[in-house]
């Protein structure tokens, strides 16, 4: 096997990996406690996927780029991974507001217990498990695209 190439494998290796599973779990929690129909769900989840398809884009050229490149992408990057974060504690807030089960799905993204009035500091150490997350969606919505 080529270690070199990336691979599902070499990804579970890592810290803070989610599995398959995990995100489908997280998705389907996320999902089956919504009112699908509710204006304020469906404006931050399109911006949740819009933003995902945005980072996962550049995340997956990232290995490819020159570090020059990387150099000059870094900014924008982080920017976007910043977006990704900012509209899942909308969602969550999201869901406080509308007295929906948040648990289900912000634990497992997260990695805390209940935290009122949530910011990006508090989720900045799982940035990545969460930006990995956007991933998936992106994957999702891609697949369900053909």
């Amino acid at each position: 096997m080529l270690d070199n190439i990336p691979s599902y494998k070499n990804y579970l290796a890592m810290k803070e990996r989610l599995t398959f599973e995990q995100m489908h779990q997280i998705h389907e929690n996320i999902l089956k406690n919504v009112d699908s129909n509710n204006q304020d769900f469906l404006d931050v989840w399109q911006n949740i996927i819009q933003s995902s398809i945005n980072y996962t884009t550049t995340r997956a050229e990232w290995s490819y780029m020159s570090n020059e490149q990387k150099l000059n992408k870094d900014s924008y990057r982080t920017t976007e991974h910043n977006t990704v974060l900012t509209n899942f504690i909308l969602l969550e807030r999201i869901f406080i507001l509308h007295s929906w089960n948040k648990h289900t799905w912000t634990k497992e993204l997260f990695l805390q217990n209940d935290v009122s009035n949530r910011t990006r500091h508090d989720i900045n150490e799982h940035r990545k498990r969460i930006g990995d997350f956007a991933n998936y969606l992106a994957f999702i919505y891609a697949v369900n695209a053909r």
